[in-house]
Order: structure tokens, then sequence, then C-alpha cells
């Protein structure tokens, strides 16, 4: 599965608390990137400023068209989880940390990419980075897509698939009478499957 550290754009151009919304207009086109993290003088994250947010600007000080309290992820973040918090969030960007310095960013493009390539491959059928195969006695887990919709672990009862491949009947875990439910996975997606507890 891609983490956002793979996929992430390290070669970050910033801006300082410092810049004009002119220098930025300046610093944006000339990188030609549409987003910068901007670093107090410390070198601190405080913001991040974009092309829409300057583009028609008056010139004043970055602080005051930037959004504050930039929302970031470490690189080592799911790219399905990143996906989700842009969603959540309403923002096409992220700052990727490692160790407290910026590491890159990474886009909805970036994140897309990904995804579709990940739902290309699931569809043809062709082989995935993460090996959808498991055993009678693996513990499949599936995160919900919500504070309402919570994870759900259960037990593989029956492999459907060639080779030990998809469709799963699965077990609850949280519900033990239930009937066993056939389960579609596809790595890459919102579910793992974890060997048996030893």
């Amino acid at each position: 599965m891609f983490t956002v550290g793979d996929v992430m754009t390290k070669a970050v151009v910033s801006v300082s608390t410092e810049d004009s919304v002119a220098q930025v207009r300046e610093t944006l086109a000339h990188a030609q990137v549409g987003v910068a993290p901007v670093l107090d003088e410390s070198g601190g994250l405080t913001g991040i400023v974009s092309v829409a947010d300057v583009v028609n600007a008056f010139d004043c000080q970055v602080t005051r068209v930037m959004s504050t309290e930039p929302f970031t992820l470490a690189a080592d973040s799911k790219v399905l989880d990143a996906a989700k918090e842009m969603l959540d969030r309403d923002i096409h960007h992220i700052v990727v940390m490692e160790k407290g310095n910026i590491a890159g960013i990474v886009s909805s493009f970036d994140l897309l990419r990904v995804l579709v390539g990940e739902a290309r491959a699931a569809s043809t059928g062709a082989t995935r980075r993460t090996n959808p195969q498991a055993h009678v006695g693996d513990r499949i887990v599936i995160r919900g897509h919500s504070v309402v919709e919570p994870e759900r672990k259960g037990v593989i009862t029956e492999t459907k698939g060639a080779d030990g491949g998809p469709p799963f009947m699965v077990q609850w875990l949280d519900d033990p009478n239930s009937t066993p439910h056939e389960v579609l996975f596809f790595p890459g997606s919102d579910a793992e499957i974890e060997p048996p507890v030893s």
C-alpha cells in the first residue's frame, strides 16, 4: 500500500511570514507551483498559501491571506487516509512532516493518481503491490469511513477465490453469532489482512 511519502512532492518551495502578497505571487509563478508553506523566522510552519489566495489579493503581508494552522501528516501515512482527510477538511494540499521538518507536499491530484491506478489494477486483475491472498483463520480489518462507521474486525472462515484470493467469507468478531458474510477485498482499499495471532 502506498504512503504519502511515496507520492509527495519533495522539492518544496516555501515563503516567509515577512513576504508580501506580491512577493509570494512572484515566487509561486517562478517556481510554477500552486501552493507553498509559510514559515516563520525560525523556520516553523505557520501557514499555507495558494495561488487562489494571492491572485486577486491586495498587496499586504502574506499572513493576512494565508490559511493558518495547516493540516499535516507524517510521511508514513497511507494514501487513502490522506484522501479521506482532504475530503473531510475540504482541502487540496497537505504538508508532509518528518521529525518536525517539512518533508514534502501532497496534493489531491497526487492521491487521485494513485487511487485511480489501484482501482484500475483491481478491475483488470493486474499484480498489486499488496498481496490479496488469505488463509482460513487470518484476520481482516476494515476501517470505517467516519465516526459513525466504526472499524470492523473479523476472521476469514473461507476463501472463495483462486489461490486464497477474494471474495472471502468473514465471521465478524463483534458479532460472533452472525452468519459469515462475503467480503470482497482489494489491497489499497480500506481493508487489510493480518495473519492469525499465535
